[in-house]
């Protein structure tokens, strides 16, 4: 009785802190993006190398995580985890073009007459800063519930 009880309450607790996770990852995006914006006019590259290592690294542990046939039960939640890491895929790769225009930018900074352009690339860079940060929000968002969905198969599975 008492190890049921214990697995009982450990597998509720998981469940609440999978959601609180998705709460905190929300948070963290929009946190993210203020940042891209605020970064905007500061050309900082190690934040766009910094993300680009975190959503690659994401993305491999999504693709590993598919593999696993036997805990994830279906070829259904094996497909949608392999899009969930081709999309994180695609944000790390969106933050390298994020840091490509950022050493465009820091070469056309000082000219006055490509002042126009400047802005121009600073809007696009803001674009495709933010468009990497939700594509990988997402993603992650998505692997969330399907943990939780996974987890919620192994009822009989004490903890």
């Amino acid at each position: 009785m008492n190890s049921a009880l214990h697995a009982s309450y450990s597998k509720k607790a998981l469940f609440c802190l999978l959601a609180v996770l998705r709460i905190f990852l929300i948070a963290a995006a929009l946190t993210m993006i203020v940042i891209e914006l605020a970064e905007a006019y500061l050309q900082k590259d190690v934040l766009h190398l910094a993300l680009f290592s975190m959503f690659f690294l994401i993305c491999n542990f999504q693709i590993n995580l598919s593999r696993h046939k036997e805990v994830m039960k279906s070829e259904d939640r094996i497909g949608r985890l392999f899009v969930l890491a081709l999309f994180s895929l695609s944000a790390a790769f969106l933050e390298l073009v994020d840091l490509g225009f950022d050493q465009l930018l820091n070469k056309i900074r000082g000219n006055l007459g490509l002042i126009s352009w400047y802005y121009s690339i600073c809007i696009f860079e803001v674009i495709f800063g933010a468009m990497a940060i939700c594509m990988m929000t997402y993603s992650l968002d998505r692997m969330l519930v399907s943990l939780r969905s996974i987890a919620g198969d192994y009822k009989t599975t004490s903890l």
